[in-house]
């Protein structure tokens, strides 16, 4: 585990470093300075409250879920361990570091392994409901919008390369029969979790449908940032095209192999939000884009994540 953090960290760092590099290089001058001057920060405030209505959801969702099996703690942890999670998925790559630290997170609170793993695994479950949902919402988008095909294709180059370079810099630094050995634990814990697991499906199915009514909306959240950073540019645009445009960047970034979608959000963010800004307007509108819907929760995460090991080892 700590291996997977530590690659994942300076894999996310590497691609972090030359996307940013290739933004400013690309689309930074001197109109960009009076572009940021410029920002309407009622809309920057409103982009801020948005992320934390993300967190608010992330957090009901787990913590709906974990009262479900009797796994108790304070709606204020719950926000740490939202934190936390955006933290651990941003450095390690396919985002796995997410659940990994939802398990330790709940641990702390005393729960069984295999309780935790059950809850856990229903949070994925209930958050893959959105992308599964959209499928069809986004196919009738570019079936009415063929215009949109094209960045469609552009995206999937850049999933593509980037997935080709997370591939070659996991062959190179992690070690292939150690993640074999994981996966054979992952099969034998399975079986002893399952238990859990029909708890959900034959007692507590309205704890399921709120966790995945919230699981939506957390995702709705997500997708209204930028339309909001937009308007902090001082461009109107119509909020259901801002969130529908976006629909596959979330898609191209969640399946990324890359830490935290790494280069495919910023590559793909250049190529998707093109036709709403000006040229030396979308670097910058990018970097804050993801700077507030990803990396400062991930830092405050990364924050929170030190001090609870720091507590936990002091014992």
């Amino acid at each position: 585990m700590r291996r997977t953090f530590l690659y994942g960290t300076l894999l996310f760092v590497l691609i972090l470093l030359v996307s940013l590099g290739f933004i400013v290089f690309k689309t930074f001058s001197k109109e960009t300075l009076s572009a940021l001057a410029g920002l309407k920060r009622k809309y920057i405030f409103l982009s801020f409250l948005i992320i934390f209505l993300y967190h608010t959801f992330d957090n009901l969702r787990l913590f709906i879920l974990s009262k479900a099996l009797g796994v108790r703690y304070s709606l204020g942890y719950g926000y740490i361990i939202s934190f936390t999670n955006t933290f651990a998925a941003t450095v390690t790559p396919a985002h796995v570091g997410g659940e990994m630290s939802s398990v330790y997170m709940l641990l702390r609170k005393g729960a069984g392994l295999h309780r935790v793993m059950s809850i856990v695994t229903m949070k994925t479950i209930t958050g893959a409901s959105f992308f599964i949902f959209m499928l069809p919402v986004m196919a009738y988008y570019l079936y009415k919008h063929p215009e949109a095909l094209s960045n469609t294709l552009r995206l999937l180059g850049i999933l593509l390369a980037v997935s080709a370079f997370v591939y070659i810099a996991g062959r190179l630094f992690f070690n292939r029969s150690e993640n074999k050995h994981h996966k054979e634990k992952l099969k034998k814990s399975l079986r002893r979790y399952l238990t859990y697991m029909k708890l959900f499906g034959y007692k507590r199915k309205k704890e399921v449908v709120l966790a995945t009514l919230s699981s939506i909306t957390l995702y709705i959240c997500f997708l209204l940032i930028a339309p909001t950073l937009i308007m902090a540019f001082g461009k109107d645009i119509d909020l259901v095209e801002g969130v529908f445009t976006q629909l596959g960047l979330l898609y191209a970034i969640f399946m990324s192999p890359s830490p935290g979608g790494s280069g495919v959000g910023e590559l793909g963010g250049l190529v998707i939000f093109a036709n709403f800004l000006q040229p030396y307007e979308i670097g910058l509108f990018v970097l804050l884009w993801r700077f507030i819907s990803q990396y400062m929760s991930a830092l405050l995460g990364g924050v929170f994540f030190l001090i609870c090991l720091w507590i936990d080892l002091r014992r």
